[in-house]
């Protein structure tokens, strides 16, 4: 487990060179109140293009001594080494079939990460851009999700769900379907 103190500083050091969304898994983790990650930080830059501006994170990568990769859809991916694991940092744009809406990123919060804030997704906007990607292992993260609600270990809005699922566009209908058919009660 890699701890959100060095989550953190890492971070940190990215947020000189950009402002950026937490959209992955890193927003359960929070949520749960867990002390670091097994997984992956999942990063929306807001005002930069990690495409168009490779380069930038290129250099920030160099600088850091860190490597350089590719993300399943071909976005950068920085892997931090740190003494006995790595931290893999994918980035993430709305290319392609990913589509994160602007009222996910408009409607993100900070969040203490370690000693500095950082803006993170809403739990409910996580559900939806897992409802909407639907994988098999979106599926399975949002079978555990109903699961830790069911326990009480997690809550959500299903007033701000039901209404942030319109953004989806033409897959809003399938996205509530799809939520719907895991437990999720949008009516």
């Amino acid at each position: 487990m890699i701890t959100f103190e060095k989550i953190g500083e890492i971070l940190s050091e990215i947020k000189e060179r950009m402002d950026f969304v937490i959209i992955g898994d890193t927003v359960v983790d929070l949520e749960l109140g867990r002390k670091g990650t097994e997984s992956d930080v999942d990063l929306f830059p807001t005002n930069f293009s990690v495409l168009v501006e490779y380069d930038v994170l290129r250099s920030l990568a160099d600088e850091k001594g860190w490597d350089m990769g590719s993300t399943p859809i071909d976005t950068p991916r920085i892997v931090v080494p740190l003494s006995d694991e790595q931290l893999q940092i994918d980035f993430y744009e709305n290319i392609q079939d990913f589509f994160v809406p602007p009222v996910v990123i408009e409607s993100a919060e900070e969040r203490e990460i370690g000693r500095d804030t950082f803006k993170v997704i809403k739990l409910e906007d996580y559900i939806l851009l897992k409802a909407n990607a639907f994988r098999d292992e979106d599926e399975e993260e949002l079978k555990k999700i109903v699961q830790l609600i069911g326990e009480k270990k997690l809550k959500i809005d299903l007033k701000l769900l039901r209404e942030h699922s319109k953004a989806f566009e033409e897959n809003s209908e399938s996205v509530r379907e799809r939520l719907s058919s895991l437990g999720f009660k949008l009516s």
